[in-house]
């Protein structure tokens, strides 16, 4: 059984946006540890709020928003 075309690119489309969502994400991540690096946080202060974004599941828009971006 030969899958069908369409179906194959719908697939690939849905799996490189899953991709771009982790890659968006993983440079918020590095944006908001430059903010914070630049207001002078320490690495701990600034990796207990990144698992704090990553566990209590802040929404990107807003962390986007708040980086002014």
């Amino acid at each position: 059984m030969e899958a069908d075309p369409i179906n194959v690119l719908l697939y690939d489309i849905r799996e490189m946006r899953k991709r771009l969502d982790e890659m968006e994400k993983a440079l918020l991540m590095l944006k908001a540890r430059l903010v914070e690096e630049e207001e002078g946080e320490s690495p701990e202060e600034i990796e207990a709020l990144e698992r704090e974004a990553l566990e209590s599941g802040k929404e990107w828009e807003e962390l986007k928003r708040e980086l002014g971006l």
